[in-house]
Formats: structure tokens, C-alpha cells, sequence
């Protein structure tokens, strides 16, 4: 049913890795700096969800992003859990397994350029531009159009920063002997 790309075998070392990363994201998380309340939310977690979508592929990191989405909704001292922002942040986590997993980046390539600007096209339009609005309207009761006239539309600002930084941090966690062992990949 699963071929081994997208439920592959965890060693204990990347389970352990995983672990670590989750409990990072969470602890990068309390970070975030809210432009909107509710809203538009300023974080780096996405490049921990990038680690782990490296090491973890679709499936582990789908586990991965929904465990950290209850745990932190759990340590927020938010009484508001909702499923279906769990199953979200679960989705992008098996698009950053679907896009990450195996893959050796190189910072003087093109194509790899191009190939993080759609995967972070893609996550962004997938969540922040399409279900978190959408999540937001059903919830919350503020239309999707208010919500970008008050300024969702301000995380397109965030595209080139995202590629930027995940090109910078990919491509040199992939100098690491120790991370290509972890994502299986070889350094280009």
C-alpha cells in the first residue's frame, strides 16, 4: 500500500531526531509574533517542519506536524482545540515530507531554487492562503475577503523570505555528515 519513499523506516537516531524537532517547533512557536491577532501570525517554524519533512517523509511528518499542533494547542492554555487546524497543520506537514524527503539542495543550483519556490508556493497556498482563511471564516465568523482586506494578503511578503531561508538552512545542514546520514541524501 505505502511504498518505503513515504513510510520509510525510522532508525532510532531520526526517531529521536524527530522527537527533538517537535519539541523544537513547539518551543519555536512560542516565538511567534502576531501581526493580526488570530490571523496573520510571523513564525519560523516552517524551517523545523522543513527538517522534519526532510527526515520524517509525508507520513511520519504528517504524524509529526498534528502532534505538535495538539501539543501546542495543549500548552497555549487554549481551551479552543480544533480538528480540523490539527488536520491542516498535518497536511502541510506531509507536503513538506512529499517535497523534502531525499532531496539534496544545492545553493548555486537553479532548479533547486525553482523547486523550493514552488514547494513553498505550494504549503503557503495550501494553508495560509487558502484553509487557514476558509478555518477562520467558519470559526471566528470574519469573511475571507475582510480577512485579506485587513491584511493577509501581507504574507506574500513572506514567499522570498521563506525560499531564502530554507535554501540557507537546507544547504548547509547537507554539509553535515550527521544530517545526510538522517535524510539519507548525499551532498551535491
Amino acid at each position: 500500500m505505502f511504498s518505503k519513499n513515504y513510510f520509510p523506516q525510522l532508525t532510532t537516531k531520526q526517531l529521536v531526531t524527530l522527537a527533538m524537532l517537535v519539541a523544537l517547533s513547539v518551543a519555536v512557536s512560542k516565538f511567534s509574533i502576531p501581526i493580526i491577532p488570530q490571523q496573520l501570525v510571523f513564525s519560523l517554524t516552517f524551517l523545523v517542519s522543513t527538517m522534519i519533512g526532510a527526515i520524517g517523509g509525508p507520513l511520519y511528518s504528517f504524524i509529526c506536524l498534528g502532534l505538535i499542533d495538539i501539543v501546542d494547542s495543549l500548552s497555549g492554555g487554549t481551551s479552543q482545540f480544533i480538528i480540523w487546524w490539527t488536520l491542516l497543520e498535518a497536511a502541510q506537514g506531509a507536503l513538506y515530507g512529499i517535497f523534502f524527503y531525499g532531496k539534496a539542495l544545492s545553493w548555486h543550483a537553479k532548479k533547486d531554487w525553482l523547486y523550493v519556490s514552488l514547494a513553498t508556493l505550494t504549503i503557503m497556498l495550501v494553508g495560509t492562503f487558502i484553509f487557514t482563511p476558509l478555518l477562520i471564516q467558519i470559526y471566528y465568523h470574519t469573511p475571507i475577503s475582510v480577512q485579506y482586506l485587513a491584511g493577509r494578503w501581507l504574507k506574500i511578503f513572506e514567499i522570498p523570505f521563506r525560499i531564502i531561508l530554507t535554501m540557507l538552512v537546507m544547504t548547509q545542514l547537507q554539509r553535515l555528515r550527521d544530517w545526510r546520514q538522517l535524510t539519507n541524501t548525499s551532498q551535491k
